[in-house]
């Protein structure tokens, strides 16, 4: 049998039908987009220690590692500096410093002195803690932001988990501290749940704790945040807001509650939620004083008959 050309050479219509016929900025768009995916962005991720699990992207020129709420990546390690080391972007290289720390820094078992350039998966030891150097690129960022919200997300509501509230709690106090300002702190945990499970099965009540969850992260003003602190309680951190602005937002999740319809497979539930409300700095100057301000508020709200909001009275 004799080679047939029209099948091994494609038509113009076979050339048409597989290649995109774009202008020039269109390629060009393309072509970036393409080589912006292959970049590899530094990140510091925390493998060992008190903050394991903690990363943070590295920045900008210069990139600080330290317990100060100030520093880039923040760790609560008793050993390591306010400023303990610093990552340079040299243009084609990365370098560590360190900056005087009491108790050094080295980099895979290596102390640095004067400065050492990073490389991929570079183990930086400082105090008991050890921060892994990873250059990411885009594959690596979405698994990243995956794993994030796998470990510092609350898969029922949305919300912060606690690990990631009382982070993020102690960072907000220091910035409202050294401004001057002010933070309100609310403390709630959903009434009634106890007797829908007993009616209706742990089904309906992991039904309300989701919901509730929900109309929390709603209703909480631009710049707070909000965690889900086990089973049917919750904690919310309203930055640059005063004792009274705060129990304003709690009078707004009561009755965003009270007004929900919480509505499953045809049955109409009815819970409440009892909320405790104190603010730093007028009832405490920490964050450990200040929840338990406000847990002392949600418990007095309970006494007095559930279902209401309450502010911490000394």
């Amino acid at each position: 049998m004799g080679h047939d050309k029209r099948r091994s050479d494609p038509s113009a219509d076979d050339v048409a039908r597989t290649l995109q016929v774009d202008d020039g900025a269109s390629l060009r768009h393309r072509a970036l987009a393409a080589a912006a995916e292959r970049v590899r962005r530094p990140m510091c991720v925390v493998i060992l220690g008190d903050d394991v699990g903690e990363r943070a992207r590295v920045v900008g020129a210069s990139f600080t590692i330290g317990r100060s709420g100030r520093a880039d990546l923040t760790l609560r390690d008793k050993r390591i500096s306010s400023r303990h080391c610093r990552i340079e972007d040299r243009g084609d290289s990365f370098a560590l410093i360190d900056l005087g720390s009491t108790n050094g820094t080295s980099v895979n078992g290596a102390a640095v002195h004067g400065e050492r350039v990073l490389h991929q998966h570079d183990r930086i030891e400082l105090g008991d803690t050890v921060v892994r150097f990873e250059l990411q690129d885009a594959v690596d960022r979405a698994y990243d932001e995956a794993m994030q919200r796998l470990i510092h997300i609350d898969e029922l509501t949305g919300l912060y988990q606690r690990r990631r509230f009382d982070r993020e709690l102690d960072e907000l106090l220091i910035k409202v501290q050294d401004a001057g300002s002010t933070l309100g702190l609310l403390v709630l945990d959903v009434d009634g749940l106890k007797g829908i499970n007993d009616t209706h099965g742990h089904l309906f009540g992991a039904f309300v704790i989701a919901e509730t969850g929900k109309l929390i992260g709603a209703t909480i003003p631009d710049g707070a945040i909000a965690a889900r602190f086990g089973g049917d309680e919750y904690v919310v951190a309203c930055p640059d807001l005063d004792l009274h602005r705060t129990e304003d937002v709690a009078k707004n999740i009561h009755a965003a509650v009270a007004a929900h319809r919480y509505l499953r497979e045809g049955v109409l539930l009815k819970p409440g939620i009892s909320i405790g409300v104190a603010a730093f700095p007028e009832h405490a100057s920490d964050a450990t004083s200040l929840f338990s301000c406000g847990d002392r508020a949600l418990y007095a709200a309970k006494r007095a008959g559930r279902n209401r909001v309450r502010v911490y009275e000394p």
